[in-house]
């Protein structure tokens, strides 16, 4: 009976321990996380309201944002500019599923870069502070945030605006 007794508590205490350990999905995403921070991003869950399609109403959304911040801020840039994986009317074409807000220099890897984000990243966010990326889910693996990386790294060079 002692030995049941024993088997029953021990049994409890590994179920229960079970239960404060990281699943599968949230060791991923702190590796990915880790692997941003090694890259030089931050990561926040932030709230962005975006533009519906024809810019009358903004619709609020969370997403995990990797955020490139400068040094300094880059006085340059008056207001935010955005590039977003959808279309809105006013904002310019720049490949087959990303519209800006504004004219920017984009170099031919940085559309690549883009068209390889469709699908995965939603919005871009460029400000005086610096880049952001709006990551929808985090879908993806290290070869994505080494290109969220490289791409908010371009995106942040002065001579882009």
């Amino acid at each position: 009976m002692k030995l049941a007794i024993i088997i029953f508590i021990t049994l409890s205490i590994m179920g229960a321990a079970s239960w404060i350990l990281p699943t599968k999905r949230e060791r991923r995403l702190g590796e990915l996380r880790m692997n941003a921070r090694q890259l030089k991003l931050t990561v926040q869950l932030t709230s962005i309201g975006l533009p519906d399609k024809w810019d009358k109403s903004k619709d609020v959304q969370k997403f995990y944002a990797y955020c490139l911040f400068r040094d300094k801020p880059l006085d340059l840039i008056e207001e935010e500019l955005w590039l977003i994986s959808y279309e809105v009317w006013k904002y310019l074409p720049v490949v087959s599923s990303w519209w800006m807000s504004k004219e920017l220099n984009l170099t031919d890897q940085d559309k690549q870069d883009l068209l390889t984000l469709s699908g995965v990243a939603t919005a871009i966010k460029i400000n005086k502070d610096g880049v952001s990326v709006y990551w929808d889910e985090e879908k993806g693996d290290e070869d994505t945030v080494k290109l969220i990386s490289r791409l908010a790294h371009s995106l942040a060079k002065p001579s882009l605006i």
